[in-house]
């Protein structure tokens, strides 16, 4: 058993600080020396602003999962139901847009346990199957996917700075 157990919470208009700075460094955490310095740092100015996740916070269909582990902030997951891929139009699909930790919190089940969160969210919400997009190059995360169950069911194009990369769609029925 681990001495501190995962604590999930939805996140709050007064966490967008916390999902910033979540935001960029699991950002970095995972993929900084897989990209150019400046491919990383027009991503995250794009993406990672406290406007960019107070607008998404504030979207209809859109939940941050805050994950917290002996009271510190360890990861996130974002949730979405915005997309809906063509092949998956006869369910009722959710997107897993993020699910990212902290460098000190990967490698001990958290990941498994907050997507496990994810699904029962989803679930209990009438979503039928969670789909994400997972960078071709991140052979970790497919790993991880695959043990979950995910299976893959098409291909996206992912823009970073401006690198065009090649991901993988995958799904999972819930």
């Amino acid at each position: 058993m681990q001495p501190y157990p995962l604590v999930i919470r939805v996140a709050r208009e007064d966490d967008i600080p916390l999902l910033c700075n979540l935001a960029r460094q699991t950002f970095l955490d995972a993929f900084g020396k897989m990209n150019e310095p400046e491919d990383n740092q027009a991503f995250i100015d794009e993406h990672f602003t406290p406007e960019k996740i107070r607008a998404s916070l504030q979207t209809p269909g859109v939940v941050f999962l805050l994950a917290f582990n002996n009271q510190q902030p360890a990861g996130y997951a974002k949730l979405s139901n915005h997309e809906v891929p063509t092949v998956l139009q006869k369910a009722s699909p959710l997107k897993m847009e993020k699910l990212y930790f902290l460098k000190p919190f990967t490698g001990r089940g958290f990941g498994e346990k907050l997507y496990r969160y994810c699904a029962e969210w989803a679930a209990q919400h009438g979503y039928s199957h969670i789909w994400l997009i997972v960078w071709d190059r991140n052979m970790p995360a497919i790993r991880f996917y695959d043990k979950l169950g995910f299976t893959p069911f098409g291909q996206d194009v992912q823009i970073v700075g401006s690198d065009v990369q090649i991901a993988i769609m995958m799904q999972r029925k819930i």
